[in-house]
Parts: C-alpha cells; structure tokens; sequence
C-alpha cells in the first residue's frame, strides 16, 4: 500500500470514528432513543412504531397499504420506501434495526461531505473535519427523532460530489492538484448523471418531500454555478444546455422512482386540511428565532430544552445548528481569505441564501423566495432549510483549514501544519461528543420494547379490542414537563402501560381509536383531533383535571365510543364522569370497559344530516343509539318506502377475512338496513354485497356504512390507495429508465476505452 493509500484510509478511519463517538451506545444495537416533542415523541410514538409496522406486513407478503391498527384503520400512503430502511427493519430486530440505519445515515453524512469537501479542494485533514462537523452538526443530531427528515438530508454531500462529476469543467482557478479531474467524456458525464439521479431518488424515497425539495433546490444551484463556471472556463454554450438538460431529466427521473412515495401521499393530503393553499402565515408561524444564531458558537446559551432550560422563543428542535466551534471559526476564516475563490464564494452564497430562508419571515428575502420560487408555498418550517447552512459551514471550514494548514507548511516543515489540522479535528470530535449527546436520550432497547402488562391483559380480552386514551396529548405534556424534557426520562416509560399512541397498535399488536398522524383526513380529525388541530369532538367531550388528577369525560362519551368500536378506555389517571366497569388498574394505568362496543354492526335506520356540524350534534344526542341508527350525511335519503322498526333487532355481523386490503364481513339483517363498520372512511375503498357492487358512505361523521337487504350477506371491502397504483407505475417506469440509462452508458464507455 502505497503512503498516499495509507493517508486515504487513516482519514476515512478518522471520520468514520468522529462521525459514530457521539452516538457510541447505538453500537451495543439493543438501544433506543426516546427523544420528545412535548405531546410524543416523534421517534418513540410516530417513526419506529410505523417502520416495524410496515416491515412486519412486508414479511408477511402484505403490500403496506392500510391498518387497522392505529386511527381506526388508515392508510400508509406516503411512508418511507428507501430501500436502506426497508432492508435493515424488514430483516433485522426492532433495536438492532433502529442503531443500524441511524449508523448508516451517520457514515453516509460523514463521508459524503468528506468525499465533497475534497471535490472542492480541501486537503485530507480539512475533509475530515467536514465529514465530522456535517455528520455531528446540530440538525442531524436534534432531527435524529424524525428518520424521514435525517435519511433524506445526509445525502446531500454525495449527491453535490455526483454532480461535480458529471459537471465540472478542469480546472477552476486556484484548484489544487490533488483536486483536479481530466474532462470527462460524454458517456463518463451520463454515467455520473444517472448516479445523481439514484441518490435523489434514494432521497425522495425517503418519505420526506420537504427535505428533498429543499435538495433539489441546492442541486439546481450548484448546477447552475457548475456549468455557468464550465462556461467561463470554455465550455460550449450547446454543450452547457446539455448538461443542464441532462441534469433535469436525472431530476425527473427520480422524481418518478419516488412515485409510489409521492402520488399516493398527494392524494391523502387532497383529503385533509392541507387540500387548499393555507397561506404565508401558515408556511411561516413555527419561524427560527434570530438570537438563536448566537447558538452556532455557544450551543446552550438559551439553555437547552432536554433539561427543561431552553427559555428561546421558538420550537428548540428546529433551530439548533450547532456543528462545532472550530468548524465555525474556519468557515470564517475561508470566507475571508478564499473569498476570490469561485467554491469559496459560491458556499457563501448558498449559504447565506439558506440562513435568509431559515429566517423565515424575521427577514424580506424569504418573502421574496417564497412568492418567486415554485413550491416553497407547499411546505411550513422554513428552518429546516438550516441543513443548507450546516453543510455549507462545514465545507468552508473545511478549506478553512487547509488554507491554515498549507500557510503554515510554508513556514514551518509540513508535520507542524499537519499536528494543527489532526488537534483540530481531534478537539472538534470532542467537542461534538460534549454537546451533542445530549439532544437525545438513550434507553436500553430490550426494557421499552417489552409489552407492558396492559398489552398483555388486552390481548386476552380478545381480537376485537380497540383502545382509546382520553387526552393524551395533554397528558403527554404532563409527563414532558415532569422529565424536564427528557433529564428523566422515567415519565415517558410509565405512559407506554397506556399504550401511549402508536405503541400499543403497532409495536404490541392492540389497535387504538385514534393515532398520532402527520396527515389525517378532515374528518377523522373533525372528531378524534390530531397535533395541528387538538380542537374536536373529543377534545370538548374529554378533559383534564390536574387538580384532582383525574380525566374527566362527558357522560355521552361511551356511548359515542361505542359506535366507533371503542371497547377500552385506557388512562395513568382515574376516569370520572360516566359510569364504566374497571377492567384492570396498574401502578401507572387505569382501564375500563365500554360494553357493546363492536367494529361492525348492523342498524336498522338511517338519518340524513345535512352538514358535518349537524352530524356531530346529533351523535352526542342522547337519543342517538348507535346500535340502531346511521348518521349519514353524503348520502341521497329515499323518496319512498315504509319505515324501518328502529327498535326491532337488527341482526348480528361478523369479520370473517381480513388483511391489508380486504375486509369481509358476515351480515345478518333482520330488515333492511346498514351495516356499519367503525373504521375510518376514506377514498379508496369500495363494497360489494354478495359479489354486486354496493354503494358506501361515510357515516357517524367519519367512519362508513353500506345499505344491505333483508338476510344473509356476505359483504367484502376492499382498499386501492388513491395514487398507489399509479405510483407504482409511474415508479416502475422511472426504474427502467435508469436502468437502460445505466446500461447505455456504461456500455458506451467501455466501447470509447477500447
């Protein structure tokens, strides 16, 4: 092995062990981390409990398209189809599943921004800080919790590199030697281009369109800069086109390979508060708080929202940027020395571009931004464009420090420069594995993962149990402000003998009512709530008394639950309000009985509302008996016709067969009537009696029901996404494109080698 191969790998040694220190208990793979968000925990309740959901149902050949599981049954639409993270959680336990991936997305943050930071000049020493401040900075570390947003970002750096390849023109002024590439030939250009187009799809795979939009927004920048640079350097204004043509349609490409993450995640949000444009206030409220860039040197000096210190005026999470002091101060120093440098001043451009963005409407050029570019308009959270920032940061500090280090090679012999660099480096690596720890707390695996006593009495109360937990979000924030964040994360433990959502209908196999849901139709949140919209049906028929430490709930409520196939109500605090058998108390947990509770049932009569508001005064009527009448208020009401015995006996149903996409169901009707199933309505699913289609409606405000006839009937359901097929195909195309785009070039190369 030749001294340059040697220095090679002891850099990349270097940054894998920078990049893996802070996170060094993930190497045991029998630890979670439980970091919160106030009202749950993004990684505890939303992230890992979906992941092993939809790798159980891969393992047991079902395509993940619906449960009925969590929210009363819903879609999957939209969840992350990257291959890295199927693989790891559809083949490896749940702990060992979770420390892999987050070990893959470090070494591919590091060494990415690694491989990047060489690309645009940096000696070895100067990439390992890049790989080290990148895969350690303060976004990764505090976004860790939502997997969608991290394992869409950490490609950045590999994707930039892909397009310097196939782009860059040799050799922009002031480019060191070790940097520099021949021309590439044209099969060379297209090869690197449909390897960009696989990393943007990988990214769009993700599950996370905001963190690939903000992507392919960087992407579009840096190919601008590289061709406009080709440009000045000679090269052809057709030839530039092309390129730039080329790098579109590797965008496109990967685009529709993301189809069957896009299109059916499209359609669900077609379906809930965010169908129409909710405007500049909505896309800019949750705004970064300009003091916080005072963080980017002293990381706690607003405190810290893990120890319940943080006294910021923002949400903590999404304004952290820390990367490392010296990182910082290198970045400074290149934007002062390099700053006739094109990649010197291109990184200061983007990266002062992105921090105006992060400032949301604290500033004038996010506005502009915000009306000029296409898209922006989509998304809230204009802090999370601080991953820009990050990496631009750690790429300037990264030829920060080369500038030092050849300054100082040319007054001193070469070890002095080279013992600066490695202290530096070695000090940030400290530095990191100080703070950065902290942002997320570490459990041991084998402890949270266990079913908690509740799950299992649950389990013998037999297959049709479905539990509801009456204000838990408010009493997630009980427990949040108890831990102080997470200094103590024993509150957080006690919540999963509840069956804190979605534990309990993902990890330990009992289904729940409702579900914590980054998008859910308008109507399921019209009565359950979710966390941008708490206000609902359940909100004003449930409460909390922190006084008396109990949940209070209106009398009307089991009554209502009862007709939505609620049979569990599962609390850590008494239930008061409304008479209900208590099945089984726990040191930390409560639960109680609602009796007649099924999923589905059949009814006699149905009552036509005209509007959702009628829907939900006539359900907490206490007249209203689920057991023998339908809300419906989407459905035509008969001209004619006796009317039904609505006291008479109904009939009895019964599911028969169920999986991912169908639902069949025995029904008997003593009369003509409806039979309900309590699981949610949504777009996609259609009936048959008997094998003849039937009509299905949404009723009871957000569940369905279907007209049957006098007698026996066997009733199957089934579920196509809206989108997933067309997504499919839209995915499936886009793979072959590449595929022969691959093919073609590689076989064009080797034909010009020979």
């Amino acid at each position: 092995m030749t001294a340059n191969r040697r220095a090679g790998v002891a850099a990349r040694a270097l940054v894998t062990i920078g990049a893996l220190l802070p996170y060094w208990q993930l190497l045991s793979f029998n630890t979670l981390f439980v970091t919160d968000d106030g009202f749950a925990s993004d990684i505890f309740n939303g992230e890992l409990p979906g992941r092993v959901l939809i790798s159980r149902m891969l393992l047991h050949g079902q395509l993940p398209v619906w449960t009925s599981k969590l929210c009363s049954g819903m879609p999957l639409a939209g969840a992350p189809a990257d291959p890295v993270g199927l693989a790891l959680f559809s083949f490896l336990p749940t702990a060992a599943a979770l420390d892999a991936f987050v070990i893959v997305l470090l070494l591919i943050a590091a060494h990415g921004a690694y491989w990047l930071a060489r690309r645009f000049g940096a000696d070895r020493t100067g990439a390992v800080l890049a790989g080290i401040a990148f895969a350690g900075c303060g976004y990764i570390a505090a976004q860790l919790k939502h997997l969608g947003i991290v394992s869409t970002v950490v490609w950045l750096p590999i994707g930039l590199a892909i397009l310097d390849r196939a782009l860059k023109e040799p050799d922009d002024s002031g480019t060191p030697a070790f940097s520099r590439t021949p021309t590439p030939t044209l099969p060379c250009r297209a090869l690197w281009l449909a390897a960009f187009a696989a990393v943007f799809a990988e990214q769009v795979l993700c599950g996370f369109p905001q963190s690939a939009y903000i992507s392919g927004l960087v992407y579009t920048c840096f190919a601008l800069y590289r061709v406009l640079a080709g440009v000045r350097h000679g090269l052809r204004w057709r030839d530039a086109v092309a390129l730039l043509a080329g790098v579109g349609l590797a965008a496109a490409v990967a685009g529709a390979i993301g189809g069957i993450v896009l299109l059916p995640l499209s359609a669900l949000g077609a379906v809930s508060d965010r169908a129409e444009a909710l405007g500049w206030d909505w896309s800019t409220r949750l705004a970064y708080w300009p003091p916080n860039i005072i963080t980017f040197v002293r990381p706690y000096f607003f405190g810290f929202i893990g120890n319940g210190t943080y006294r910021g005026g923002s949400i903590y999470w999404e304004d952290y940027g820390y990367l490392g002091l010296l990182p910082f101060v290198f970045g400074c120093y290149a934007v002062a020395v390099g700053r006739r440098r094109p990649i010197v001043l291109f990184l200061t451009a983007l990266t002062v571009v992105a921090y105006f963005c992060v400032l949301g409407r604290a500033t004038p050029v996010f506005h502009a931004i915000y009306l000029a570019v296409p898209g922006m308009k989509t998304f809230r959270f204009p802090t999370r464009f601080l991953i820009v920032v990050e990496l631009g940061l750690a790429l300037l500090g990264a030829l920060g420090l080369t500038h030092v280090r050849a300054a100082l090679s040319r007054h001193h012999p070469p070890v002095v420069g080279f013992i600066v660099a490695l202290v530096v480096c070695v000090a940030t690596i400290v530095d990191l594995c100080i703070y950065q720890p902290r942002q997320n707390p570490m459990v041991r695996a084998s402890d949270w993962l266990e079913p908690p006593p509740m799950a299992a009495l649950l389990a013998k109360e037999g297959p049709g149990v479905r539990t509801f937990n009456p204000r838990h979000r408010d009493i997630h924030r009980l427990a949040f402000a108890e831990a102080k964040g997470w200094a103590d994360v024993t509150p957080y433990y006690r919540l999963r003998d509840v069956l804190d959502p979605n534990t309990g209908g993902a990890l330990w196999n009992v289904a729940s009512g409702d579900c914590y849901a980054a998008i859910a139709p308008r109507w399921y949140v019209d009565f359950w709530g979710d966390h941008n919209r708490e206000l609902s049906l359940m909100a004003f028929l449930t409460g909390l008394d922190t006084a008396h430490h109990t949940v209070k709930i209106a009398p009307i409520l089991p009554n209502v639950l009862r007709g939505f196939g609620v049979t569990h109500l599962l609390s850590p605090q008494p239930i008061e309000g409304a008479p209900l058998p208590l099945v089984a108390q726990f040191p930390d947990a409560y639960a109680y009985r609602i009796d007649r509770a099924s999923r589905v049932r059949i009814v006699n009569a149905a009552e036509y509302v005209p509007n959702d508001n009628a829907a939900v005064r006539r359900l907490v009527d206490p007249s209203f008996d689920p057991d023998h009448s339908v809300i419906l208020d989407d459905a035509v009401p008969p001209e004619t016709g006796a009317s039904p015995d609505v006291a008479a006996s109904a009939g009895s149903a019964s599911i028969v067969e169920e999986d991912a996409r169908h639902l069949t169901v025995h029904a008997d009707a003593a009369q003509d009537g409806y039979l309900v199933v309590a699981d949610t309505f949504y777009p996609g699913w259609s009936a048959e009696v008997d094998g003849s289609p039937a009509p299905m409606y949404r009723a009871n405000l957000s569940i369905r029901a279907v007209p049957v006839t006098k007698g026996h009937h066997r009733v199957r359901f089934e579920y196509e996404m809206p989108g997933v097929v067309r997504g499919a195909q839209t995915s499936l195309a886009g793979l072959s494109v590449l595929l022969l785009w691959f093919a073609g070039a590689v076989y064009t190369e080797r034909r010009a080698r020979r």
